[in-house]
């Protein structure tokens, strides 16, 4: 077998699974995306988790559990503050979402101790596997936002922190890419930790067992036959990605799926309903739509050596974003072909 090219990553995966034009644009064009506040806001609750993750800030912690309140110590406030307002997320309601979120999921068993202490615990931990053994074949990367290790009992508890305002549905409460990549993570970096389970918490909501709706949500641990099965099916995915061209990008768009009849947020709906840019909802708010539907102009980034290094929005360049004997160009994207005329 040759080497593997690409590194996969559950997100990739699932972006190439979910629509073939929206993989193309972001990761071989390299396209600009806007993120939304959802997004700012999650990437700074995790950034939280992973500083109060470490032995040394404990007190730090002891603190917020005390007050209930994340803004009770100055150095917690100032760090989510400077990203909030770097981030335009720093408005009242943002910031309260993201003071809720935050506590919610420090208050959750955060250090994996509640029944008994972990042997090892692990904040942000990465990951970069490589396996091209003549069987199977694939690259893999990604980061496990919390990860316990119980030796007694062999087990490995992964956990990972979600912002969204929906808990999983479809494919993702049965067959969930992070859930199978991590847990395949772990086998590589603990062998000796038979069983692996994950934990997906979602901060929106109420962390308690067993309610109806709880944002506690615990995937069947998963055994060796299943990570076998998964290894192969991540060879076929390896062999597809380090092959995927402009013709590939046509094959499985999103907006020729139709509509999902599983309740999930895919197929048809990635596609956003809005027939123009800018178009309003009968209430005057924007509709939300894929950022790669409609055509846009954009700068194209480069280093001194004529590599890529980074694309942004016409209306957010500046030259002081041009790396010291780099170049710049301004691009144009037509659209999606699936809506553009």
């Amino acid at each position: 077998m040759s080497e593997p090219i690409t590194t996969l990553s559950a997100s990739r995966i699932k972006t190439a699974e979910s629509c073939s034009w929206l993989y193309w644009s972001k990761y071989k064009l390299k396209l600009p995306d806007r993120s939304n506040d959802g997004a700012r806001r999650g990437s700074i609750c995790h950034l939280i988790f992973e500083v109060l993750g470490e032995k040394r800030r404990r007190h730090y912690f002891d603190e917020i559990i005390r007050t209930l309140d994340v803004f009770s110590v100055p150095s917690i406030k100032r760090l989510i503050m400077k990203h909030a307002i770097r981030e335009g997320v720093d408005d009242k309601d943002n910031v309260q979402m993201m003071k809720e979120m935050t506590l919610n999921g420090l208050m959750y068993d955060f250090f994996g101790d509640t029944e008994v202490d972990p042997t090892e615990e692990h904040s942000e931990k990465d990951f970069h596997i490589v396996v091209n053994d003549g069987t199977v074949k694939y690259k893999i990367r990604g980061f496990i936002d919390k990860l316990f290790l119980y030796k007694d009992k062999k087990f490995a508890l992964i956990r990972d922190f979600k912002t969204s305002k929906e808990t999983f549905k479809g494919k993702d409460a049965e067959d969930n890419m992070q859930d199978l990549m991590y847990s395949l993570a772990v086998k590589h970096l603990f062998p000796e930790y038979k069983t692996k389970q994950s934990e997906f918490l979602f901060l929106k909501f109420d962390l308690i067992p067993d309610v109806k709706k709880s944002g506690i949500v615990r995937m069947e641990p998963l055994d060796e036959h299943d990570l076998n099965g998964f290894e192969h099916h991540l060879t076929e995915i390896q062999e597809y990605l380090d092959n995927f061209n402009e013709e590939s990008a046509t094959k499985n768009m999103a907006a020729y799926k139709g509509f999902p009849s599983d309740g999930s947020f895919s197929c048809k709906l990635l596609c956003g309903f809005a027939k123009e840019k800018g178009q309003l909802k009968k209430d005057g708010t924007p509709m939300w739509y894929c950022g790669m539907k409609f055509d846009f102009f954009y700068y194209e980034i480069k280093d001194s050596n004529g590599n890529f290094a980074k694309s942004c929005f016409d209306d957010e360049f500046s030259e002081e974003m041009v790396p010291e004997g780099g170049s710049y160009e301004m691009k144009y994207y037509p659209g999606c072909p699936a809506h553009s005329s």
